[in-house]
């Protein structure tokens, strides 16, 4: 008898505010997970090793991807000169 008392109670106004702010805790509720869950990989140390190791192997890549295009261009030019 009490929820029918408060459906009466409440205006469509009301309603409309109601759905709007429970979507809301659900999102906030999806962010505080995702938050957790990060929150637990950063404490994991061999995780952030992992993530570190890959992070040093993509800067050797960027090197050596470097350093090779720049001994092509040594060799087109070497080449220019010669000719």
């Amino acid at each position: 008898m009490v929820a029918g008392l408060a459906k009466k109670a409440l205006t469509e106004e009301d309603k409309r505010i109601l759905k709007v702010v429970s979507s809301e805790l659900f999102e906030i509720r999806r962010l505080v997970d995702e938050l957790a869950e990060t929150l637990v990989k950063l404490s994991d140390k061999e995780l952030l090793k992992a993530f570190n190791a890959d992070r040093d192997n993509l800067k050797e890549n960027q090197v050596d991807s470097y350093k090779e295009k720049l001994e092509k261009q040594l060799f087109i030019a070497e080449k220019e000169f010669r000719t």
